[in-house]
């Protein structure tokens, strides 16, 4: 079927199976390639050359990156591949060393060594540490621990600088979790006491008072900000409910407190008296002779009594330890309670595009009621019913579709290829149609040539029609009729590529 179809007919389809082939490998290689990630990092020339001797030995795929200091493997084989490298006993040399460094010291370690060792390990494994992180490729830590002095107020505080770099720009609660992470592993270290910059030279986190404040304040911007955006789409997702999507615009601003408060309490009800505990003491005593001396008795009255046979005593005390109604209250208020709370919503009254809107009070009363409006500490509530221009059908149309269909470029790959496809398909199948109908037309069209000879030729009918100039005894024709009793294949073949050639 493909022979007997004319040449534009062979080429088109060949350009389609070409292209569709061409697609399909790039698609299949897409899919196929893994994701690499980083093994190793910052390494010196000697290095790196027994990593990917050892790589490649184990048969595992890697690439070069970072001007040949950085090596990737697949993410599915990273751990793999450090496990049997460190049975090999390959290391990268100038990787961050952490408390290894201690291993090899000895008896006669000086204290200024260890101390230098023990910073040197800090240092290396909070290096290790931040490299865990996502977007960071490389890290230098610094560490500067002054000497314990004998007074406190002589002392010097702990200090910290970081050096990163990232493969893109770091986000405030990236740079945050860096600073709280150093501060963290350090005994003596403060947030506000560490310095993070990248390799670029830009100051992420300066050290100081001022700027652990900036810190808080920023943490605190925020969550007033996430609380704003959370209220707000809870707004205009319970509008979307009773008016026309998209017809809203809503803006909430909330004034919240982040001052954090203890307090203690202790109240005592003194008209209660109650016996917790009491202590009853009795002695008695009688003998002859001398009395002993000396007071006897709490307040040191005499109660010695004698006579002329002998003497006695008698002693009673009492202690009763009373208690009273105390009770203890201790109270944390927790920052960012809601101070005031305001929100401000423009809506369409459907003048222009004919939506039904409902009254203003009754949206009043449900926002209201959605983000819980407390007039007595001055929040307040601000709803507009203006006209907003209609948009022509087709537009709508196309920002409803776009609004419920995000676009997402990788999952449009197959559908892009399978259209593709579909429409070389479609050309061919047009091409092939067009071809069929002319040459129909040529076929019937035929009326005023000579009539055909049924020519016998391998038991199927072969048609010669008008060869040569001449009438059917003279000329050619013998011999034509001839040639094509011998070979019909071949006389076949050339009447369709005459035929083709006139198309």
């Amino acid at each position: 079927m493909f022979r007997g179809l004319p040449l534009a007919h062979q080429v088109t389809i060949g350009i389609a199976g070409a292209v569709l082939a061409m697609a399909a490998f790039l698609f299949f290689q897409w899919v196929s390639t893994p994701s690499f990630t980083v093994l190793y990092s910052g390494l010196d020339d000697k290095a790196l050359a027994t990593v990917v001797e050892e790589l490649e030995r184990q048969g595992i795929a890697y690439e070069l990156d970072g001007g040949g200091s950085q090596v990737l493997v697949p993410r599915s084989q990273v751990y793999k591949a450090r496990a049997q490298l460190a049975s090999a006993g390959v290391r990268s040399g100038s990787g961050p060393q952490g408390y290894e460094i201690l291993e090899g010291q000895g008896l006669n370690v000086s204290d200024f060594r260890q101390r230098v060792d023990y910073q040197r390990a800090l240092e290396g494994e909070l290096a290790k540490t931040l490299l865990e992180i996502d977007n960071v490729g490389s890290a230098t830590v610094h560490l500067v621990i002054p000497e314990e002095t004998l007074f406190l107020e002589d002392e010097e505080p702990v200090t910290a600088s970081v050096l990163i770099a990232t493969g893109s720009a770091m986000t405030e609660l990236q740079v945050e979790t860096i600073t709280f992470l150093v501060a963290s592993s350090v005994e003596g270290l403060e947030a506000k006491d560490v310095t993070v910059a990248d390799v670029n030279g830009n100051v992420l986190h300066a050290a100081g008072q001022l700027a652990a404040t900036a810190a808080v304040s920023n943490r605190n911007l925020r969550m007033t900000n996430d609380y704003e955006a959370a209220l707000a789409a809870d707004v205009r997702r319970l509008l979307d409910t009773v008016v026309e999507p998209g017809s809203t615009s809503v803006v909430v601003r909330a004034q919240l407190n982040f001052d954090e408060q203890s307090t203690e309490s202790e109240s005592y009800n003194p008209d209660s008296s109650i016996a917790i505990r009491e202590q009853t003491i009795d002695e008695t005593y009688s003998g002859i002779g001398t009395p002993p001396g000396g007071t006897l008795g709490v307040d040191g009255e005499e109660v010695i009594t004698s006579d002329e046979d002998g003497y006695s005593y008698d002693r009673s005390e009492v202690i009763r330890e009373y208690g009273i109604d105390r009770v203890v209250t201790h109270s944390v208020v927790s920052p960012g309670q809601v101070e005031q709370l305001s929100v401000a919503v423009v809506m369409d009254d459907g003048s222009l595009t004919g939506f039904t809107v409902p009254p203003v009070a009754e949206i009043e009363s449900l926002i209201t009621a959605a983000v819980g409006i407390d007039t007595a500490r001055g929040d307040s509530i601000s709803v507009s019913a203006v006209a907003f221009p209609a948009l022509p059908a087709e537009v709508e149309g196309e920002a409803a579709a776009a609004a419920a269909a995000p676009m997402d470029i990788m999952s449009m790959i197959p559908q892009l290829i399978g259209g593709l496809v579909l429409l070389i398909v479609a050309v061919a199948l047009m091409l092939m149609s067009r071809g069929g109908k002319s040459k129909g037309k040529k076929k019937s069209a035929g009326g005023d040539t000579p009539s055909p000879a049924a020519l016998p030729g391998g038991g199927q009918e072969r048609v010669l029609v008008g060869v040569g100039a001449g009438s059917a005894e003279g000329g050619l024709h013998p011999e034509v009729m001839d040639l094509v009793q011998k070979q019909p294949e071949e006389i076949a073949v050339l009447l369709r590529s005459w035929l083709a050639d006139r198309r």
